[in-house]
């Protein structure tokens, strides 16, 4: 006790070593409570990402891939040996009824004025039966000898030659007609009955990026394929604005915004789980994650629309799937996203 107070007088006559041991008692005393709390996280925290519920936008929209298509495309075939001039090259334009491609016609034509004479004949002689005969025959040696001269059923451009090989003889030409542009896409099963002929949308050329192009749906296909382990139909949206820059071919992307709503209840698609009933959410309450049944309005690729079963400001954990212990165990989220009316 003596050696206390003699050390506690010793201390008085030395200040500064006074504040020295107080600023070094603070210290480790601050870094004590800072391990402890390290130590111990609260509840929620082992819970997992949680989100608030909050109000805003959703905005529903149809998204599918494919190509741009001619308004219609038309290919020749005739056997090379009989080629007596061919007149266009790939990538010509032609106008209806230009000629491309003139066949030797010698037999067609020796046909054709035997036929000529043979009605004639058929005639002078008066009998129905025989004159209804030599006309058929004739009618048909005509349009032989027509096909030798074959010509552009429409306007367009001429996109392809191809040779005789080893395995044909025969020569082809393909015509298409640009009038008019089609993006022609595959559109999932699940969103098919969103869609109508006569909704607008947009399209994106991956060549011409910087640019939007307004489409129409013309078409929606009458039967589902599958591709690529997916179920789609076709569905075919004519580009309402043409430019020389659109080739035939280019790839491009359709979108159609089909629903939307402005300042409704949305969460994160990421924290709806599926349930036997429905849909569910799993809701912070006093620090522990319980299941919350929920109404799902329009959903989009990131928002769901909560009709009922949440309030804004509630929380909820983000990913349901990854919960920690201490919480109601959550369904697992089923293949695909849920789908507004």
């Amino acid at each position: 006790m003596k050696r206390v107070r003699k050390f506690l007088r010793w201390l008085v006559k030395k200040p500064w070593l006074l504040g020295v041991i107080v600023v070094v008692g603070a210290g480790g005393l601050a870094l004590g409570l800072l391990l402890s709390r390290g130590s111990s996280s609260s509840p929620s925290q082992s819970l997992g990402p949680t989100v608030r519920v909050s109000r805003g936008d959703i905005t529903k929209t149809v998204i599918a891939y494919g190509s741009v298509v001619p308004k219609q495309q038309y290919t020749f075939t005739f056997p090379g040996s009989k080629i007596k001039e061919l007149r266009v090259s790939v990538g010509d334009r032609v106008s209806a009824g230009q000629i491309l491609v003139q066949l030797d016609n010698t037999q067609e034509e020796l046909n054709l004025l035997q036929a000529e004479r043979a009605l004639a004949e058929a005639k002078a002689q008066g009998i129905p039966a025989v004159i209804r005969e030599k006309e058929l025959a004739y009618n048909l040696a005509k349009a032989n000898f027509e096909n030798t001269t074959i010509r552009a059923p429409f306007p367009g451009v001429v996109t392809e030659i191809t040779q005789a090989t080893s395995a044909t003889e025969n020569w082809s030409l393909t015509l298409i007609d640009t009038s008019e542009l089609f993006v022609e896409v595959s559109v999932d099963q699940l969103d098919v009955p969103s869609l109508k002929v006569g909704q607008k949308g947009i399209a994106v050329i991956e060549a011409l990026p910087d640019k939007t192009w307004p489409v129409e749906i013309v078409k929606i296909g009458g039967r589902a394929v599958s591709r690529g382990g997916s179920t789609v139909v076709a569905v075919t949206a004519k580009l309402l604005q043409t430019d020389p820059s659109i080739l035939v071919g280019y790839t491009a992307r359709l979108e159609v915004t089909v629903a939307s709503a402005q300042n409704v209840l949305r969460v994160p698609i990421s924290a709806l789980i599926s349930t036997g009933r429905g849909w569910a959410v799993m809701k912070v309450v006093d620090h522990q994650a319980v299941s919350q049944p929920v109404t799902v309005g329009i959903t989009s690729e990131l928002w769901a629309e909560i009709k009922s079963g949440l309030q804004e400001g509630d929380i909820i954990l983000l990913n349901p799937t990854r919960t920690t212990a201490g919480t109601t165990p959550a369904p697992q989220i089923p293949f695909g996203t849920p789908r507004g009316p």
